[in-house]
């Protein structure tokens, strides 16, 4: 049991760097760039089922809510969607998967996840008959 506890916690620890190491590269190179660009808003969808789960579209929007053409430096928005993947849920693409939409607002430098998990749910009965 020892074992498995100290790998767990080292797996926890683990994600724990890489997301801190993916909030400062969002907040040190690629919100900036965006937000050069004009972009306020980003909506990453995302879906995955069956053991295979990807983001499925990125939307970059501007203050009045319209799509904006992104313009700037495409290295530090290139690295925006494995940025992205840092924040989905573990697992999002297991068995039945799970679904959702992440938005990032440039501005604040906030993300907010919006996930659904798919259940697949057993209702059982039993009947006794008299013959």
């Amino acid at each position: 049991m020892t074992d498995f506890t100290h790998f767990l916690q080292e797996y926890h620890r683990q994600q724990q760097e890489r997301l801190d190491a993916t909030k400062n590269t969002l907040k040190s190179t690629i919100l900036p760039a965006l937000a050069a660009s004009g972009v306020r808003t980003v909506l990453a969808e995302y879906s995955g089922y069956g053991d295979s789960g990807a983001i499925d579209g990125i939307s970059y929007l501007g203050q009045d809510g319209k799509p904006v053409k992104l313009t700037g430096d495409a290295a530090c928005i290139m690295g925006l969607e494995d940025a992205l993947y840092e924040f989905l849920p573990a697992g999002f693409e297991i068995n039945e998967g799970g679904q959702g939409t992440l938005t990032l607002n440039v501005s604040d430098c906030t993300a907010v996840l919006q996930h659904g998990q798919n259940v697949t749910e057993v209702n059982e009965s039993t009947e006794e008959f008299d013959l």
